[in-house]
């Protein structure tokens, strides 16, 4: 009888290893599967900076306000100076019923039409619902960031435009 009891533990403790192990086996292939865009990474962590970053469009006074934007320093050459130039960007900023729009690196952001050729660009548009602080009052607002960048072609060792 202890035989067959010893045998019962053994094949349950089989069965256990081998779920875990095949649990592993599921996970591990899954995340090296997974397949990181360098270029979605540098599209997502620009258009943060433009947002969060007191250098570009947050508002700060003593701190950086999160989800407020600062009126006066919405213009070109303000996010001239914050932006890479080697990715071009499209911000439109609406509020009150007014739209502003603004076009950093103008050889590329004037070719946002053309995001639908994905070998040639990368193209990325989100928007955001912020405040956008004036002189006197705070008002809700929408800035739409458009991202456009040109691929890299590995056989031409060129930009393919």
């Amino acid at each position: 009888m202890d035989l067959a009891k010893e045998s019962v533990y053994w094949v349950f403790r089989i069965m256990i290893v081998g779920i875990s192990l095949g649990i592993v086996i599921i996970i591990l292939g899954s995340i090296s599967s997974y397949n990181i865009e360098a270029d979605e990474i540098q599209s997502y962590v620009l258009r943060n900076k433009i947002i969060l970053d007191k250098d570009c469009l947050a508002y700060s006074n003593y701190r950086v306000h999160l989800g407020i934007i600062d009126k006066d320093k919405f213009n070109n050459v303000h996010l001239q100076n914050c932006i890479n130039k080697n990715i071009g960007v499209r911000l439109n900023l609406t509020y009150e019923g007014i739209s502003e729009e603004i076009l950093i690196n103008d050889n590329l952001a004037d070719k946002i039409d053309f995001c639908y050729d994905e070998e040639t660009f990368y193209c990325e548009k989100e928007r955001y619902f912020l405040t956008l602080k004036t002189n006197s009052k705070e008002i809700p607002s929408v800035i739409t960031i458009d991202t456009i960048k040109l691929r890299w072609k590995k056989e031409n060792q060129a930009w393919q435009c």
